[in-house]
């Protein structure tokens, strides 16, 4: 008589938590409680899961004792039944091939030689037996302002502290917007002080010609009236500077005179130039150059350029000659005189 041994296994686990096959092994089934499927949207109900373990290869003699009762055969025809049964699922594994045990499962051997057991579906738990899967989809429901939330255990739990936590973010957020903000201008007003903020020529606090005192000749200082000026000749073309400002260590080192000569009536006076400048701090440095060497200065316009050069009074040509030697010395070589 055939006896398919493999789909008696199935009946057994229900009642038993592992049944072995001699010489071949055990399949051994455990507890899982009921499993709520958030991707698929299923409750699976309680169960027991199924595995295959290769070392209980003892006889338990669960199997043959199951053959034995239930088909009414002798015991040790029982158990050549199952000792057939697993020669004929070894040389299957050996070929490669899959075994398949109803409602229990596939037994097979991989690449690496090892025995691989892939359960079916059947729910062998005796409490939870026929219960089926059940599917849900869940519901997404907004909490309203001021409710509480009650959890499982029944007790509420407040929602306030969840409102508190984005006044609190925003607050930070707004501080640290005002915190950039101030250090940004700092930074601005840092930047312009050292690099836009250049201290003018001649000191932070340059001691300034009197404006008052240029162009004027000795005798106008004294209230009397002083002779025209002649027409100078055009020796410098616009937009070039004659001469060169001299060096601070040129400097005869005497102090700032605020008065000049006074000239007597019908005194002559000639006018020295020493260049032609376009920077209008070049211009205010010569004439305070001219004016600490105890000389009047003069200026003119020529365009978009102007004239500096001292103006003096003189009795005799030799006056005018160690003048121009010496402003030569003290300012520009090219000085040369203007008019007298």
């Amino acid at each position: 008589m055939q006896i398919d041994v493999g789909s008696h296994i199935a009946g057994l686990l229900y009642e038993h938590n592992s049944v072995n096959i001699p010489g071949l092994g055990g399949f051994v089934s455990r507890y899982q409680p009921a499993v709520a499927d958030q991707v698929q949207g299923q409750i699976h109900p309680p169960s027991k899961g199924l595995a295959f373990n290769g070392n209980l290869v003892a006889d338990d003699g669960l199997l043959a004792q199951h053959l034995h009762e239930k088909l009414g055969i002798t015991l040790a025809e029982a158990k050549e039944a199952v000792d057939a049964y697993v020669k004929e699922v070894k040389a299957a594994i050996e070929k490669r091939e899959i075994v398949v045990f109803p409602k229990v499962g596939r037994l097979y051997k991989d690449y690496e030689q090892n025995l691989q057991f892939l359960a079916d579906t059947t729910n062998f738990n005796l409490d939870s037996y026929g219960l089926p899967t059940v599917h849900f989809y869940p519901i997404a429901r907004k909490a309203e302002q001021g409710s509480s939330v009650r959890p499982a255990n029944g007790q509420p739990r407040p929602t306030a502290g969840k409102a508190a936590a984005p006044k609190k973010g925003r607050f930070l957020n707004n501080g640290l917007a005002i915190a950039i903000s101030l250090a940004l201008i700092i930074v601005a007003v840092a930047a312009y002080f050292l690099f836009f903020r250049t201290p003018k020529p001649g000191g932070d606090n340059p001691e300034r010609m009197p404006t008052s005192r240029i162009n004027i000749s000795p005798s106008q200082a004294e209230g009397q009236p002083a002779a025209p000026p002649a027409e100078l000749p055009e020796d410098a073309e616009d937009g070039q500077e004659e001469g060169a400002y001299p060096d601070e260590d040129t400097a005869d080192g005497e102090g700032l005179d605020t008065e000049g000569a006074t000239a007597a009536p019908g005194q002559k006076y000639f006018i020295i130039g020493i260049g032609v400048f376009g920077n209008e701090n070049n211009v205010q440095r010569l004439i305070e150059r001219i004016y600490q060497a105890g000389y009047e200065p003069y200026t003119e316009p020529k365009g978009n350029l102007t004239r500096v050069g001292i103006q003096k009074a003189y009795t005799d040509e030799s006056e005018v000659r160690e003048t121009l030697q010496d402003v030569r010395r003290r300012f520009s070589k090219d000085a040369k005189v203007l008019r007298k």
